[in-house]
């Protein structure tokens, strides 16, 4: 056989090669205790992925966050093709649009040396403006392949990938349909009507079962394939080791290779990833994705042998791939994107920085000007919202609607650790961050008589039957042609309805429940007890609550906790738009827990022994953001005290104030919009942008509601209350910093990858997606699984609606116990070191931004001046 002499895009070189011959026997091998340390090393750089029923965003890249920014980049370039910059193009519309100035590069360069980022000290302005003209700095235009392309040639691939490359096949391609076919059957949560017979098995050892005896690949060409699967060692890790052996992997390479494994397939590679995160939460252990890795290796050798070549490991170019990822293996082009990025970022930073610097009476210069904080007979109400990017808006807008109320931020989980669990239900939702898990059941019961009670029961289990049993009908082989032909008419006005959105499809969360009682279906305290959640443990997360807000004194009469959530028709990825401190819920259970909490008596007394007395005449309620339609909907308007009725009357006109402003508000960025069109949106089942929602996101602040209160930020500021007068031992801020801003940095990063790299970060177009098992997504009807953001989520088909900057954190709180606490907590640390967020203090009435070297720099807080380092 001739030898493959087509240059490779991964530099390996193909030969010829003799056959080895196959043992007939499963191979005696043990595990390298290296081998292990390796895949646990792997799977930790996949970032997992949530089920569609709890999505959540998740920052694609944590598994690198303990290296620099742009170490990060080569390590994934050294293995895919996976992207960490955009790329000049955009840079280039953002300086001519005016977004990204000459003062801006300047000072761009400058704080990149203040970083210590390795060759930033060479970069000129020319060479910048050079690159953003499309020139060489000689002049001489440059073509965009040039000018565009900086990946290293020494890039790590999968041999189906590098056969492709050389013969025009399409082995990788068939690799991974096999492989999607066969997880999408076995992880199937419901939407199959026939379950894999192997479902309750590993991974590995459903596969096994099934590839030994199936014929398909063979069929395809890939002779003796059955037998190489019944000669696999048992162990999903064993075979890993076996089957690398046998590709005869130099031990050096085995890492990248199997990360170019898991990156050829990433989605089924995060799901499994998540697999393993959620039975470590459950106390136990998952080997799917080693077993993962062990399916993937497998047809990887068996076309390795197929095809009859080999790899020559030690060709000079890939030996390159071995060096240490550091600042020097940086090229050039990717070091004058990484300042476009900068300056971006500064551009951003400066104009925010600029609002809430503001001269006036909200002036952080000027905080004697500030309106000294009113008591309580002069506040109408104090309303707590989520941190969410979207609550700014209605925040704002409220607050103008009704002079005399006063708006929280907060993570809409409200400290509250719950599984929420409906009515009728024995499981629940875990309405808590991603980053930690539920402690206890909070059951919603159905305020009625015991007969009443046993009724809907009885019912919502009936309705629930016949849904089931319809579904399966429609599905099945009988119904196929006679069902469409016999009553496709009858849902000719049904399909009509649903596209003009006026039949919105109802959640089936109050099956039974008649309309008249909904209103009755609440959360309740009963079973608490039993689940050790004691008056002591009670009063502890009210008291984190109110300590959490700095609200600990003058209360107004009417507390509102608003929760948010979303409502849009046929969009799998609904959850995304929901709470992300609720795990990708709506923050309804959540805010009626902590009103419910609040409003008890037994609470009230053991918050005044520990010093915090709440008036008797205050009333806590609970309401509702609806982020689609911006609707605010309040809860137990039955419960406030009449005396509390005219407060509550003039709180729900100013609601329907800061409603209309905020849709008015959020109109624009909606192409050919009405106020009338947004509310149809979330009705209409063929709409794909039903709101941004947190497409914009770029800062977090955790600061007194003054800083931020005159200035529209515009719906892209995550907005957390902190007085650091009510926390003198940093605790409360220790708390924002290791929970709330890593959630929020969370989001940030899905957004920043859904964006810089949609084809290995985001989930294609909405307009082709298909739900899978239930649980994910395809982009058409096959292919892997798709993870991250829609195209549609962040793009409105004419240009960005999301720009990639890292999240800026702006925290008021003394930078000594700032230091304290990243020193305190590696993971947060690595963040702010390695270039992932950019973090700035206001202290003394004055901005500082921490350099990567850890480094206080004081910044200007005007318009017209810059940082020069």
């Amino acid at each position: 056989m001739t030898a493959l002499s087509t240059p490779l895009p991964t530099s390996q070189v193909l030969q010829t090669k003799s056959k080895v011959g196959a043992s007939s026997t499963s191979p005696a091998i043990e595990l390298p205790c290296s081998l292990k340390h390796i895949l646990d090393s792997v799977q930790g750089k996949i970032a997992p992925v949530w089920p569609l029923k709890d999505y959540v965003a998740v920052n694609p890249y944590q598994g690198y966050a303990d290296q620099k920014f742009l170490t990060a980049r080569q390590a994934l370039k050294s293995f895919s093709e996976a992207e960490l910059l955009m790329d000049v193009t955009y840079y280039r519309q953002q300086f001519e649009d005016g977004h990204l100035t000459h003062e801006d590069l300047e000072a761009a360069i400058d704080e990149l040396v203040a970083d210590g980022i390795a060759g930033s000290e060479s970069l000129t302005m020319q060479e910048v403006l050079a690159l953003l003209h499309g020139k060489s700095p000689q002049g001489v235009l440059k073509n965009s392949s040039d000018l565009e392309s900086d990946v290293t040639s020494s890039f790590l691939g999968t041999i189906t990938s590098i056969l492709d490359s050389s013969t025009g096949s399409n082995w990788a391609s068939l690799t991974n349909e096999e492989i999607s076919k066969h997880c999408a059957s076995h992880y199937d949560q419901g939407q199959s009507l026939w379950p894999s017979p192997w479902k309750d098995l590993p991974l590995y050892d459903a596969w096994r079962s099934i590839a030994s005896h199936d014929r398909s690949i063979e069929i395809l060409g890939i002779g003796g394939f059955r037998s190489l699967v019944r000669k696999l060692p048992k162990s999903p890790e064993l075979a890993i080791a076996w089957l690398l052996n046998r590709l005869q992997i130099p031990s050096e390479l085995y890492e990248k290779y199997l990360l170019s494994q898991c990156y050829s397939i990433l989605g089924w590679s995060s799901w499994t990833s998540f697999k393993a995160r959620e039975a470590s939460n459950n106390g136990t252990t998952c080997e799917d994705f080693a077993g993962l890795l062990a399916i993937r290796l497998t047809y990887e050798y068996a076309i390795f042998e197929k095809c009859d070549v080999e790899i020559d490991w030690n060709a000079s170019s890939t030996t390159n791939v071995l060096s240490k990822n550091n600042d020097r293996c940086i090229s050039r082009h990717a070091l004058m994107r990484f300042l476009l990025l900068r300056g971006t970022e500064i551009a951003y930073r400066r104009d925010l920085l600029g609002k809430l610097a503001c001269k006036g009476e909200n002036s952080l210069l000027e905080q004697s000007s500030l309106p000294s904080v009113p008591e309580q007979s002069s506040k109408l109400a104090q309303l707590v919202f989520c941190i969410d990017v979207r609550s700014e808006c209605y925040r704002r807008n409220l607050e103008i609607a009704g002079e005399n109320l006063e708006t929280f931020g907060f993570a809409g989980f409200f400290g509250l650790p719950i599984e929420f669990v409906p009515f009728g239900e024995q499981k629940g939702t875990g309405q808590v961050p991603a980053l930690i898990s539920p402690k206890f059941q909070l059951h919603e019961e159905l305020c009625v008589g015991d007969d009443a009670v046993n009724q809907a029961m009885a019912k919502k289990m009936s309705i629930r039957s016949l849904r089931k049993a319809w579904k399966e009908f429609q599905s099945s082989a009988v119904s196929c042609f006679a069902f469409v032909e016999t009553t496709g008419l009858f849902y000719v006005a049904k399909l009509f309805r649903h596209l003009m959105g006026t039949n919105p499809t109802p959640s089936g969360r109050n099956d039974g429940v008649e309309a008249c009682d909904k209103h009755l279906l609440r959360p309740t305290l009963r079973g608490l007890n039993q689940q050790g959640i004691t008056t002591s443990v009670q009063t502890d997360l009210a008291e984190g609550i109110l300590r959490g807000l700095g609200l600990v004194e003058n209360f107004a009469k009417l507390v509102v906790f608003c929760g948010h959530g979303s409502r849009t028709e046929n969009n799998p990825l609904q959850a995304g738009l929901d709470c992300g401190a609720c795990g990708g819920h709506s923050g309804e259970a959540n805010a009626r827990f902590a009103a419910m909490l609040l409003n008890q008596n037994y609470i009230r007394q053991s918050l005044t022994e520990r010093g915090i007395d709440i008036p008797s005449d205050v009333h806590f309620m609970a309401a509702l953001h609806n982020t689609t339609t911006d609707d605010l909907q309040f809860f137990e308007v039955q419960d406030v005290p009449s005396t509390h009725q005219a407060d509550l009357e003039t709180l729900l006109e100013n609601a329907k104030l800061a409603t209309l402003q905020t849709r008015r508000e959020r109109i624009p960025r909606l192409a050919g919009s009405t106020e009338s069109n947004l509310l149809q949106r979330a009705r209409d089942w063929s709409e794909i942008r039903p709101e941004w929602g947190l497409a914009g996101n770029a800062a977090f602040i955790a600061a007194p509601r003054a800083y931020t209160q005159a200035a529209s930020l515009e719906g892209r500021s995550f907005l957390h209350s902190y007085d650091s007068q009510y926390d003198p031992e940093c605790k409360v801020l220790e708390q924002i910093m290791t929970a709330p801003l890593v959630v929020a940095h969370w989001i940030n990063m899905q957004y920043y990858a859904s964006t810089v790299d949609p084809r290995h970060f985001g989930s294609g177009s909405k307009a082709i997606h298909n739900v899978v098992g239930q649980f994910g997504i395809f982009s058409g009807n096959g292919g892997d699984l798709m993870t991250g953001l829609p195209w549609q989520s962040v793009h409105d088909g004419k240009s960005y609606q999301h720009h990639p900057l890292r999240l800026l954190a702006i925290l008021a709180a003394p930078r000594s116990a700032i230091e304290a606490i990243l020193a305190k907590h590696e993971l947060l640390q690595n963040l702010v070191v390695n270039g992932w967020l950019q973090l700035v203090a206001i202290e003394d009435n004055t901005h500082f931004r921490c350099t990567e070297k850890q480094e206080w720099v004081a910044l200007p807080v005007n318009n017209e001046a810059f940082l020069v380092a």
